[in-house]
This record gives structure tokens, sequence and C-alpha cells, in this order.
């Protein structure tokens, strides 16, 4: 049987051999006809809207469980859809004043809306696509009483024309050795999931349904799939996925070390975590220190705001499992592409530079004040920070002061313990940076977001594909804001650390070292790597 050699886009990393598995999607059959009770067949509607929110909430905790919270958001979006006002007022429409049966109001309300998501230009706005057909499908599932038809038996490289995120967490992950989409890129929900889960991804090539059962190797790395491979072929690959076992298995001997070069230069190695699970993820992988807890989860997936107990309880049982060692909690970051379901988000032209972050926890300290008790309870348990997001000016930093000093009196008031917390200040707008001398002398520590900062130097949307031939993370001007940010802090004799995706860019690690860089806070999977990386500089 002849090799075929099939060319595509790299997708996720890393390599995979097995049989192939072509999924061609059951079309949904979504009868039209029209309806005499618009009221009985709306209530129709809202009973499988209930449903779908209610399975969107399973599959928000399983993925929180598998990959993280911070991966977990893609059913928050999903949420959010369910809840859009324009999305359920065009199906509403489509059945009491067109008399169209739900399931085809729900499939004219999708075509409408994927139509016009997928024409955009911003390949992360056409992403959102896919979460509206997720969305739609899943409703017209269950107005159809119709299950999904994905059947695998064994351990399988999954083909498919796209994969819908509910689908894609729902497959036992043991199943799936590595994907191939023919649509999709490298910033939709599944990419990224498959990346958490290190599942190699193959983007763009079709696969014919008579492939399916044949051998097939694929390359993330470079995009390529090759169906009934030649023996030799098959050696090279076997031998690639050994190498890459053998470097996973080696990483382990670095568990215990400390990230110092081979002149004896020591940086410390902390972990960005979203969740209890990624916190269990980063100790596994011997993290010194939490420098990054993202307190979004608490907000993205409620329909109420999280009350002070909510927040006590979960800050917690993640102080807790580090076992004495630091953590440092981000307050809230909302606000651009995160949006709560729990408030009303003014309509910005430019959300990047609108009301997020610590803009709304200053203007509404109804959501603030409980997040600031509940970090003031959980620091009785252990080692805790606080640390505050797109800081501009000095003013903020009093003011949060003043109402850190209110959750205070509130907690004395009620009785509650509470214990000391160090504060510090991200340095993402390239005006925190320029008076770092100053904040350095209000804070205990701060910590350098790179992504923002890039972002706001180069005044360019990291999110616009469009941009890309503009976008440069190693720009001489963002190295020389952290430059004179590290000098600043170190004058006052306090610490600094990268937290953003420079932290784990290992074409920057000796530099950001040179800088004076005091520790690199990065995701859970990369600290044995960025460890072994420096410890063999």
């Amino acid at each position: 049987m002849n090799s075929l050699m099939i060319k595509g886009r790299a997708g996720s990393p890393g390599y995979a051999i097995g049989k192939l598995y072509v999924y061609k999607r059951r079309r949904l059959q979504s009868k039209k006809y029209k309806i005499t009770d618009t009221d009985k067949e709306y209530s129709r509607f809202e009973a499988a809207k209930e449903a779908a929110l209610k399975g969107i909430e399973d599959l928000y905790q399983r993925t929180r469980t598998a990959a993280g919270a911070s991966n977990a958001d893609i059913f928050s979006a999903q949420s959010m859809i369910l809840k859009d006002e324009d999305y359920i007022k065009k199906i509403r429409d489509n059945i009491v004043d067109e008399k169209k049966n739900a399931e085809w109001a729900v499939s004219d309300a999708s075509r409408f809306f994927y139509e016009i998501f997928s024409s955009l230009e911003d390949e992360s706005v056409r992403a959102k696509a896919i979460d509206l057909k997720d969305v739609s499908n899943n409703l017209i599932s269950l107005l159809t009483d119709t299950g999904s038809d994905i059947d695998i038996k064994e351990p399988v490289i999954f083909a498919a024309d796209y994969i819908l995120p509910g689908e894609f967490i729902q497959i036992d992950k043991g199943m799936i050795k590595g994907i191939v989409m023919a649509e999709g890129s490298a910033y939709s929900h599944v990419v990224i999931l498959a990346k958490t889960l290190g599942i190699p991804v193959v983007l763009g090539p079709g696969i014919k349904s008579s492939l399916s059962g044949r051998e097939t190797l694929i390359n993330g790395n470079e995009g390529t799939v090759v169906v009934s491979p030649d023996e030799q072929m098959r050696k090279e690959y076997l031998s690639l996925i050994d190498k890459e076992r053998i470097y996973r298995t080696g990483l382990k001997e670095y568990k215990g070390r400390k990230a110092v070069t081979g002149e004896g230069k020591q940086i410390q190695i902390f972990a960005n975590v979203g969740s209890l699970a990624d916190v269990k993820e980063a100790i596994d992988n011997d993290c010194e220190a939490v420098g990054l807890v993202r307190t979004e989860f608490m907000f993205l997936e409620r329909d109420k705001l999280p009350t002070e107990e909510d927040h006590y309880r979960a800050y917690k049982e993640i102080v807790e499992a580090m076992n004495g060692k630091p953590v440092v909690f981000r307050t809230m970051d909302i606000g651009a592409d995160k949006k709560m379901l729990s408030y009303k988000h003014i309509h910005e032209e430019n959300p990047a530079l609108g009301k997020r972050a610590i803009r709304i926890c200053i203007t509404d300290k109804e959501i603030f004040i409980p997040q600031l008790k509940g970090i003031l309870r959980a620091a009785r348990h252990g080692d805790v920070s606080v640390m505050y997001p797109m800081i501009i000016s000095k003013t903020e930093v009093l003011k949060i002061n003043n109402i850190m000093e209110e959750a205070v009196e509130e907690l004395e008031a009620a009785g509650l313990e509470y214990g000391e917390v160090k504060k510090g200040v991200m340095i993402e707008t390239p005006a925190a940076a320029l008076i770092s001398d100053e904040l350095a002398s209000m804070v205990d520590f701060m910590s350098i977001g790179t992504n923002d900062l890039t972002q706001y130097t180069l005044a360019l949307d990291r999110a616009n594909s469009e941009l890309a031939p503009f976008y440069d993370p190693y720009h001489e001007g963002v190295f020389k804001l952290i430059k004179y940010t590290v000098d600043n802090a170190h004058k006052a004799g306090i610490k600094v650390a990268v937290c953003g995706e420079l932290a784990a860019d290992t074409k920057i690690t000796r530099q950001l070292m040179d800088l004076g860089v005091d520790a690199l806070s990065v995701s859970p999977r990369r600290i044995l790597e960025l460890k072994r990386f420096i410890c063999n500089l």
C-alpha cells in the first residue's frame, strides 16, 4: 500500500502514530415546520436551554479538573452565548413571530450569527464562531433527543472537518493520540486544550473517509500527516516519539534542584495557575511558589458575584495545597476579552484600553472588598501575597490601600480572623514601568506582565492576526522597560518576577537573568523544562 503524505499547518507540537479514525459528523435533523402554540414551543426551547446550561457547567468542571480553569473558560464563553440577549431574541422572534419550531429557530439563529462571526478578519474572534456552533448543535441535539455518534474503541489519530470543544472534552483523552482538523486555527479552543494535554495537532488537511483504519503518522511540529507509512518512516517516527518520551522522563531528574547556571547564577521558578488542579500540577513539577493565581475563575462561570465566603474557601484550598510555599493572588482581571455574566459591562469601542482589572475593582467595591477579605482570611493558612493588575499611577495604589483598610475593618467588626499579606503590583503598562521607582517604595514586590506590557508598548493588539507581522515580543523598547523596572525595584530592596509569555521563552532566558530578574513564573507544564534549560546554560 503506497504512502500518502499530506501537508498541513502546525497546531500543537509532538508526534503520534496510530490507526486513523475519520469522523464524519452526522447531520442533525432539525425538521422545519410551522407551529401554532408559540408559548408551548418557546417553553420547549427554554427547557432545552436550561439543560444545556447544566451540561456546560458539567463540562466546565470536567475541563477545570483535566486542564485547569483557564482552559475551562471556553465553557464560560458558551454560557454567555446561551444568555446573550441578541441570540435569544433571534430565537424567540423565530418562534413567536415566524411560527418556526424550536429546532428550526435555533438553526436559523445559529446560521445568522455564525456568518457574522466567521466573516470577521480577527482570527481570535472568528474562533468564537465555533463556540456558537457548539452551543447551537447542543441545543438542537437536546430538542431532537440526538446524542453524539463518536464511537472510538481504541487509541486513534482522530481526523475531522472540525471538533467542537464539547465533543472533545467528552472523549476519553487516552483514546486520542493525535488530531487532524480541516478547519480551525492556533486560536481555536480545541487546539489550546490539546496543547495543554500534550496531544499533537495538524491543521488544514481534509482526510477522506476511505482512509479510515489505516496506520497514520502525524507531526504537530511541522504540520504533516503520513497515511500508510513505509517501514523506514515508521521507524523514524517511533524513534522521535521515544526521544520525546525520554526527554519528558529526563525532566523528572530536575525535581528538587535549583535553577542555577553552570556559572552559579540562580533564578527562582514559580507557577502561574488558574485552579486547584493547576496547583497540584505545579507541585508535581516542583514549583518554588505560585507566582500568579488568576482569580478570574471565581467570576467567569457564575450568574451571581462570589461572596466573601466563596473567595475564602477557594483560596484556602490553594494555600493549604502549597503547604507553606508562597502564593500570590492576583486580584480580579476582568474586562477586555473576559466578561462576567454577573456584571453589566458597558459597550466599549476599544475594551483593551477600557474599564478592566483594577479599574473595575476601584470603582465597584462590592466586587473588590469581598475578594480582599477572602484573601486576607486565607492568609491565616500560609504565606500569602496579593497583587494588583493594570496599575498606572501611585494614586491607584493609595486608593487600593484605603479599600484594603476597609476590608480589614469589616473583618474585625465581624470578629473574623485574618492574616498579614504582602502587597505587590503588576507592571503591564509603560506608565507603570516609567514610575516604577515611585511604585517600588509603596509595595513589597513587583511582577512584570510581559503580554500586556508588549501590547501597550507597541500600541498593537496581540490578538489581531492581521498585525502578526508587526508584533515583536523581543522589541528593544520592552526590554528597556523591564531593565528600568528591575533596577528601580532592586534600589528599593524588593524583588521582581516576570510572569508573561516571555518568562517561558528560552530564547531570552539568559537575557532576563542578565537584566536581574529574580523569578520567572510560568505554566506548571513548563517548570521542569525551564529549570533544565537554565541548569545547562
